[in-house]
């Protein structure tokens, strides 16, 4: 999630002396303030700031607050409510998840592709924006965002991603990044455990009380995951490269955010429970958790005596896989990755691939990180 207020960056450090990661260092430089800007808010103002406030996943964002806000107060989204809000959250998970791959992928294209690539990603913008206005309505007519749905749709199979099976669609953009990888044997992948709805109570608990674990949580004894690889690990194929697996599976996770959505929109039909959740938390106080598009999102307000916010917070899903001890550091420490260039060009693509919501910088030294 990128705050318009300035979003940082993530610095790797790596030393690969003999061509293997001895050492990796991973240091982020981000803003602390978007939180604070809640308290002394009025609740129901809470939303609408949170999209303000973040460029990237914005509506995800306002979601997450939304429910924070409701569960402080004992109250809960109504069906037509949620029906508008998972299409939204789907709308927007699809548009970022396409997004940052081809935006942020460290190889070139191939000549040819950037000129379709771009109108593609910009029909994938103006599908999602539509059906994220037409849900702001206070009356939603799913009949009216079949047109977006489908225009998304064809957006995502013209960059590549297939309707069915693992093999993108040739001469796509997602066909060239899996070229790019689909052979490459540097990571092995680490034993990284996903988070889920089973963590909520946990991950909330401990937010409200630890200083600080907003920036650096974790789990007792859990190296945690969260995102579109470890949303789908039931999903993985054995033998399949460890970068080709994980970007089948953004491609996974856009096809089936494709189906559900299509879905919504026919039959009005919608797992609630996969998108999001909440509860309340001690005192007057609520939470909201949302699977956008790099994993599941937290927020967490208090309701003072005076009725307005007295406390929040918000856990992103990036702390979480870019933690100095998370995945991406035990995929990244003693795996193979060459010298020179050919390092940066392998950390590079994993930390796309990790999906960091902010720009990364890869530093390689020959000692000690």
């Amino acid at each position: 999630m990128t705050f318009l207020l300035g979003a940082g960056t993530i610095r790797i450090d790596v030393a690969a002396p003999r061509g293997f990661a001895c050492s990796v260092s991973v240091t982020a430089n981000r803003p602390q303030g978007p939180a604070r800007m809640f308290i002394g808010r009025r609740p129901d103002e809470a939303p609408l700031l949170a999209r303000q406030v973040f460029s990237l996943c914005g509506f995800a964002q306002s979601v997450a607050a939304r429910l924070a806000v409701l569960n402080a107060t004992d109250r809960a989204m109504g069906d037509c409510e949620c029906v508008g809000a998972g299409a939204g959250l789907l709308a927007e998970r699809i548009f970022e998840t396409l997004r940052a791959l081809v935006l942020q992928w460290p190889a070139p294209l191939p000549v040819g592709l950037a000129a379709s690539v771009g109108s593609n990603l910009r029909d994938a913008l103006a599908a999602s924006q539509a059906i994220i206005a037409k849900v702001k309505a206070d009356r939603i007519e799913r009949a009216q965002l079949a047109p977006a749905a489908e225009r998304l749709s064809m957006a995502a199979a013209s960059l590549g991603v297939p309707h069915e099976g693992e093999v993108p669609v040739p001469g796509t953009a997602c066909a060239a990044m899996l070229r790019d990888v689909e052979h490459d044997t540097v990571f092995t992948g680490g034993g990284s455990h996903p988070l889920t709805g089973r963590d909520d109570a946990d991950v909330v608990a401990r937010l409200c009380v630890e200083p600080g674990y907003a920036s650096l949580p974790h789990l007792p004894g859990r190296v945690v995951e969260t995102g579109a690889y470890a949303r789908l690990a039931s999903a993985r194929s054995p033998g399949v490269p460890h970068l080709a697996e994980r970007l089948r599976a953004r491609m996974r996770d856009v096809r089936t955010s494709l189906t559900q959505l299509a879905s919504l929109v026919g039959s009005g039909a919608l797992d609630w429970a996969c998108l999001a959740s909440g509860g309340r938390t001690p005192g007057a106080g609520g939470y909201g958790a949302v699977e956008c598009a790099r994993g599941r999102l937290y927020h967490q307000a208090e309701i003072g005596v005076d009725g307005r916010l007295a406390a929040y917070r918000i856990l992103a899903p990036t702390e979480w896989n870019f933690h100095p001890a998370g995945p991406f550091v035990e995929t990244l420490r003693s795996s193979p990755v060459g010298t020179d260039v050919a390092v940066v060009r392998s950390v590079s693509i994993l930390a796309v691939l990790f999906d960091p919501c902010v720009a990364f910088e890869v530093n390689v030294g020959a000692a000690d990180a």
